[in-house]
C-alpha cells in the first residue's frame, strides 16, 4: 500500500538529485519506513537540500528549511516532521 508521506519523500529525493532516482536500496528503505537511514547517507550539498525542501513544500504546503534539517540525524525524523504537519 502506498504511503503519502513516504511518496513525498521519494519525490523530494528525486528533485534533490536533479530528477535522478535515489539508489534502489535507499528508495526501498524509505518506502519500508526504515528508521535507521542517516541523513548524511544522502550526500546532499546545500543546493540539493534547497531542492529537497522546495519539493516538500510544493507537495505538502508546509515550509521545511535546510535549517530545520540541521538538527535531524535520520531521514525518519524528516518523515516524522512531515507527518506532524499534515
Amino acid at each position: 500500500m502506498s504511503d503519502k508521506v513516504r511518496d513525498m519523500l521519494l519525490v523530494a529525493l528525486r528533485a534533490a538529485r536533479n530528477g535522478v532516482a535515489p539508489e534502489p536500496a535507499l528508495a526501498e528503505a524509505v518506502v519500508a519506513g526504515d528508521r535507521s537511514i542517516p541523513i548524511d547517507r544522502l550526500h546532499f550539498d546545500s543546493l540539493a537540500w534547497m531542492e529537497f525542501c522546495i519539493s516538500i513544500e510544493l507537495q505538502s504546503g508546509q515550509a521545511l528549511t535546510p535549517e530545520d534539517i540541521e538538527n535531524m540525524r535520520y531521514v525518519s525524523e524528516i518523515e516524522e516532521w512531515l507527518r506532524a504537519k499534515l
